[in-house]
């Protein structure tokens, strides 16, 4: 690879021709007295860096203009109509207890999401284990449940990736020391910047933020206020197709949007079908928009929650590179490395994310075509493929914003890299990767369960209603699982940082961090022999 053998004292990434890579991370002396080149401020990708601005201030302004003013207007046309069938209302307040209940599920998941992180530091190799093992009862449970409810196709099937997955665990045995190792190091790296998960729930907000402003402009591009639909058991459909047409015995009736009574003809709908009409209680807002129009609005869609994801992954790129390469990591790596995120290697993620977000939604527009009875086949069988080029150019994105993170590379030199690491690497990593992501995900499942139980028995405790026992159940399990992952994304990306830091240059880790550097390499040689045929 580009590294160096562990016995040289080099500090500093080198690249394949023995030069001195220009690392983003050259900021100071390096602990060996090393060169202190500083790297250029290069901006790279400039052009899909403007496009995704030009593309977010557009979205921006179509939401705060027509969106906003699309939603005062259909607010004010529906109090206008009266066509509201008027019910007792039955709905009460939640009470204080159950929402103390969610606040208390959430605190909770937090704590055990990072005493998780602790305990990978020191039983990274056993999680794994512990992992796929439950993995492996998972499907068995399953197949248990199917065959007695009667579905043997289901059960069967579970008793398949049961034996598929077992199967699995006994051939990557061997593999396991390093991929524990891996997840330690990498849990080691990040305890040392708790300001890290500060910008990772910045993220959170700024997705939530962008898919509000997203969906503003949907509204303003749809302009619902224009078109009143009827809502009927057969689905919505645009008010223009009701017409007059015998009903019941001889009595004429027609679509109104006063009365609250609408009756649809079935032939202006389907075309032979028999008239037939169909009674229902409001007429309410629908629009369409064309399919090239839904299509760019999918791509912004996907764009924008991707790039967030891929700045919040290069943050942590660089804030664990700067942990492995420098001895003195300063006050401040978490905001540098989310400064060059956003500033010179913005372009490349972008570029990146738009690639990804593409191929979203082209298998979102053949999820909705397989609606149609056509093709259904085919149709399953292109969203497949493009399914496994995703997860491929997803993995492939993992890696190369690593380099994009470390070194400050434009995206097309960091893919060549990450096509060496795979050349060299290819199924040690992808083995590595999933080894670990069964063990973060084991911590979500079961870091959820444990929060259900702890809102379960909070509501028991504290005396609330039964109806809401269940509730507080299912949002604790929820309030755990996504506050593990939270924060196992985190450990998702220092993971795969700590895999091309090792690669590229395990010495520096060794003169900086021996613990840990002996850690990785004793678990190298176990399964894979010394550590000069590695770099």
């Amino acid at each position: 690879m580009h590294g160096v053998p562990g016995g040289l004292a080099q500090a500093t990434p080198v690249n394949q021709h023995g030069m001195q890579k220009p690392s983003l991370l050259n900021t100071g002396d390096f602990s060996n007295g090393g060169s202190d080149i500083k790297a250029a401020a290069k901006w790279n990708d400039v052009p899909f860096l403007v496009l995704f601005w030009a593309h977010f201030a557009l979205i921006a302004g179509i939401g705060f203009t027509s969106g906003i003013a699309e939603i005062k207007g259909t607010v004010e046309d529906t109090a206008e109509l009266d066509h509201k069938v008027l019910v007792e209302s039955t709905t009460s307040g939640v009470g204080g207890d159950v929402i103390g209940g969610i606040v208390v599920c959430v605190v909770v998941g937090i704590v055990f999401s990072l005493l998780y992180v602790k305990l990978a530091i020191s039983m990274g190799e056993s999680l794994i284990h512990v992992g796929t093992k439950f993995q492996i009862g998972l499907f068995f449970a399953f197949a248990i449940i199917f065959l007695m409810s009667g579905s043997t196709i289901g059960g069967i099937l579970c008793f398949v990736f049961m034996a598929i997955t077992m199967c699995w665990y006994r051939a990557v045995q061997s593999r396991i020391p390093f991929a524990g190792a891996n997840l330690s190091v990498a849990c080691s790296s990040i305890k040392n910047f708790p300001t890290i998960f500060i910008v990772n729930f910045a993220c959170l907000i700024a997705s939530f933020v962008w898919m509000m402003v997203w969906s503003l402009a949907m509204i303003g591009i749809l302009k619902p206020s224009q078109t009143v639909g009827v809502v009927t058991n057969n689905g919505t459909f645009d008010s223009q197709m009701c017409a007059d047409f015998p009903y019941d015995g001889g009595t004429t009736a027609q679509c109104t949007t006063e009365t609250g009574c609408c009756y649809c003809d079935a032939a202006s709908m389907n075309s032979g079908d028999t008239a037939t009409g169909w009674k229902q209680d409001s007429c309410v807002p629908m629009a369409t928009m064309d399919q090239l129009t839904y299509f760019g609005m999918l791509i912004s869609f996907y764009w924008g929650s991707t790039v967030v994801a891929n700045v919040m992954h290069c943050v942590v790129a660089g804030t664990v590179a700067t942990w492995w390469f420098k001895k003195d990591a300063g006050s401040t790596p978490v905001f540098d490395s989310f400064y060059r995120a956003m500033t010179t290697s913005f372009g490349s993620i972008c570029l990146g994310s738009l690639l990804v977000a593409i191929l979203k939604a082209i298998r979102q527009m053949l999820r909705e075509a397989e609606k149609n009875k056509n093709a259904q086949a085919l149709l399953c069988v292109i969203q497949c493929l493009l399914g496994c080029v995703e997860s491929l150019l997803e993995l492939f994105n993992r890696y190369a914003f690593c380099y994009v993170a470390i070194y400050g590379y434009d995206f097309k030199t960091a893919g060549r890299s990450v096509f060496d690491l795979f050349k060299k690497l290819g199924w040690t990593t992808i083995i590595n990767d999933d080894l670990i992501e069964t063990a973060l995900s084991f911590g979500c499942i079961a870091t959820g369960c444990l929060t259900a139980l702890i809102g379960w028995g909070y509501g028991h405790a504290v005396g609330v209603d039964t109806e809401y026992l269940l509730f507080l159940f299912i949002g604790g399990f929820i309030s755990g699982f996504s506050m593990t992952q939270v924060t196992l994304n985190v450990i998702s990306s220092a993971v795969a940082t700590v895999f091309v830091c090792f690669a590229e240059n395990p010495a520096s880790l060794g003169q900086i961090h021996p613990q840990e550097s002996s850690r990785l390499i004793g678990a190298w040689r176990q399964f894979h022999g010394d550590l000069c045929s590695f770099v």
